[in-house]
């Protein structure tokens, strides 16, 4: 037999270049492993590709390492045809692997590798030709099918912990199997070679035609090993990518996720929105149905929130909010539904009450929590909550209808004098329409010039000489008589309509004025009620000087009247609306004084000359003393801030006689004269003194 050596370099080579063939090979497993449809089966081909060309390589290379007494050479087709099998089967291998990450799949897949190896390892052997032919020793032979078997059944089984084991063990769990399986193919190749034995005086027959020589050797590592290096970047440049598309479809994912709750979420008080609320009550009222159990809605509404915002600024404001919500969340039970539909609105929706005095019960507790004062940044905040209600199935029988409902019980509330509560009756919704309809025919009035004026002269008490007049709003109603202000005025507030309103009254009085100064009559200052959304309307005084100038009259002859609570809020704006209006000469004076709740060091600011007295003070004087003390506290107060007074109301020559020993100036009402049209006027401009009306004197 021949004596057989090995070059050591070559050796080393062929196992490196098998170590570097499996790693690649666990590192596809990866890319196929979380792929689908096409690009898994390309990953499969390239990978089988890659892998077998250099496991196939690693066996070529060795043998070359074998050296031998007598030239060899290979079977070019032989020798490339023993590539197939190994690639066939490193292709069902990472099959296998990437699709059944089990014990049974691992076995199933070092079976069909070692059959791959082994047999591409004999079959590369049979390339040879050697004549006479290479005796085998069996012993070997089956010890290297054996260990082709079993050394790939554990370095496949070692790299199946991985995807079941710690992350943070993976890298060196898969350099471990890799140095098995690369271990596993160089020992199969090199056991093979073991089992060979060369008799004496055998040639290759492929010696000097067939492939060989040092360089091709080297030239297949090259390639080789270019290749496995090339799919080694691929995979790690897909699996880079991978990374970056998951962390992309996480953050889609979070975004998707904030999209959703900001959809059903107030971002502010992070309580359910509108969209929230309407959800659950189309989800809970047909379980209440079903099941007989009763769902209440609140509608929540904030009394003078707007002043907080506009003095104390939005930052406060939605800081106030926020304790708003707690207190809210804490008048109910863990089960309900605390909301916000926007600004200062609040939604409550309750299941399973056990009563309406429940209801009740719960509406003064929210009362009760939410009315607190609240110290936020250094400013001791509150605002009293008006609260509708509306039940299931009594009041609405869908989610609409219900909120809708509970929405006017809680404007009812709030004209019943806020801070308070109140139940939805049907006849609030009629109520609405007739509401909602007036207000469509208060707008038509309006560009039809419909509105007319009436005016009231105001009376010094001592000589009943008529020294000034109160401008009075009346509209014409067809089946409704001529209507009073406390009738329209609130629905012009609350359709927006009160600019307009307040324009078609300025231009009447002062086309009235022009005509009577035209007639040569004796001419007094006329008082024009102003509402608060008047005077903070940039373009407020620029129409009301337009107006002057074009019936050409003196400023003098026009006074403004605004109500006691409209001066208190937003009380640093109003305030420089007001002297601005003083600086061009202007003069007003504070309406329904005592109804309100004045800071006096505010009113020693207002830029005012008079205070009127609320007439339910002047009629209630004969009735309770209180109002008698009021009434004489005001006078008395307004003489100190050296402010005239005038009283409204005087019905009689006894509650004049009281009121000017009491000091007041300046009287209005039913016993000098009522309100004429503008026809009746010009006599009463022309009298010395006003009398007293023959009804209103006699009672």
């Amino acid at each position: 037999m021949m004596a057989v050596s090995y070059n050591p370099w070559l050796v080393v080579l062929s196992i490196a270049l098998a170590a570097l063939d499996a790693y690649v090979a666990f590192s596809v497993v990866g890319r196929i492993a979380r792929s689908r449809g096409p690009a898994a089966v390309l990953w499969t081909g390239f990978g089988a590709l890659a892998m077998g060309s250099g496991v196939w390589a690693m066996h070529f290379i060795g043998m070359l390492a074998l050296e031998v007494p007598i030239p060899l050479g290979y079977d070019s087709q032989e020798t490339a045809l023993s590539s197939v099998p190994v690639i066939l089967a490193t292709g069902a291998t990472l099959w296998l692997l990437a699709r059944r990450s089990t014990h049974a799949g691992a076995v199933m897949a070092g079976v069909v590798l070692g059959l791959g190896m082994t047999s591409m390892h004999y079959l590369g052997v049979h390339a040879l030709h050697i004549r006479p032919s290479i005796a085998w020793r069996l012993p070997w032979v089956a010890a290297s099918l054996l260990l082709g078997l079993a050394g790939s059944t554990a370095a496949i089984w070692l790299h199946s912990m991985i995807w079941r084991g710690d992350r943070r063990h993976r890298w060196w769990l898969r350099v471990l199997a890799a140095l098995m399986l690369g271990g596993t193919a160089a020992g199969v190749h090199y056991l093979g070679v073991a089992a060979m034995r060369f008799p004496a005086g055998a040639v290759s027959l492929e010696a000097g035609i067939g492939l060989h020589g040092l360089g091709l050797g080297l030239t297949i590592s090259l390639v080789s090993g270019l290749l496995l290096l090339l799919t080694l970047c691929a995979s790690l440049a897909h699996r880079q990518l991978q990374r970056h598309t998951e962390a992309i479809a996480r953050e889609l994912g979070q975004a998707r996720d904030a999209l959703s709750w900001l959809a059903y979420h107030d971002e502010l008080t992070a309580l359910p929105n509108r969209a929230n609320v309407l959800d659950l009550l189309d989800r809970l009222l047909p379980l209440a149905q079903a099941e007989q159990f009763e769902v209440a809605v609140m509608f929540v509404d904030l009394d003078g929130f707007k002043s907080i915002n506009d003095t104390l600024g939005h930052d406060v404001g939605d800081e106030f909010l926020r304790s708003v919500a707690d207190a809210l969340r804490a008048s109910v039970r863990s089960r309900d539904t605390v909301a916000r539909f926007g600004g200062d609105e609040f939604v409550v929706v309750l299941e399973r009450f056990r009563s309406e005095a429940n209801l009740v019960a719960i509406c003064r507790k929210i009362l009760s929590l939410v009315s607190r004062p609240v110290t936020v940044a250094g400013h001791s905040v509150s605002a009293t909550p008006s609260i509708g209600v509306a039940m299931f199935p009594r009041d609405g029988g869908d989610a609409a209808s219900l909120l809708r409902h509970a929405d006017l019980a809680m404007y009812s509330a709030k004209e019943q004098g806020k801070a308070g509560y109140c139940f939805y009756q049907p006849r609030m919704s009629e109520l609405a329409r007739d509401r909602l309809l007036l207000s469509a025919e208060l707008r038509e009035a309006l560009q039809r010039e419909e509105i007319v004026v009436y005016y009231q002269p105001k009376v010094e008490l001592a000589s009943r000489r008529v020294i000034g007049l109160e401008a009075l709003a009346r509209w014409p109603q067809p089946g409704r008589g001529l209507l009073l202000p406390k009738i329209f005025v609130p629905l012009a507030e609350g359709s927006g309509l009160i600019g307009q309103l307040g324009q078609v009254v300025l231009r009447q009085v002062a086309r009235q004025l022009a005509q009577w100064r035209a007639r040569g009559l004796p001419l007094v200052p006329v008082a024009i009620n102003v509402s608060l959304q008047e005077i903070q309307d940039g373009h407020f005084v620029a129409a009301l000087l337009g107006t002057l100038r074009e019936f050409g009259l003196p400023h003098d002859l026009i006074e403004f009247e605004i109500t006691e609570s409209a001066a208190m809020k937003n009380a640093e704006h109003t305030l420089r609306q007001l002297r601005q209006l003083e600086a061009l000469g202007f003069r007003m004076a504070i309406d329904d004084f005592g109804t309100g709740f004045s800071s006096l060091s505010h009113l020693r600011q207002l830029p005012t000359q008079s205070i009127k007295i609320d007439q339910s003070f002047v009629q209630g004087a004969t009735r309770n003393p209180a109002d008698r003390d009021i009434t004489e506290a005001i006078i008395a107060l307004a003489r100190k801030l050296r402010l005239a007074t005038i009283a409204e109301g005087i019905e009689t020559e006894a509650q004049a006689a009281w009121l000017q020993e009491a000091g007041c100036e300046i009287g209005q009402g039913y016993l000098f004269v009522r309100p004429l049209p503008p026809e009746s006027v010009p006599a009463l401009l022309l009298q010395a003194a006003v009398h007293p009306a023959p009804d209103a004197a006699n009672g």
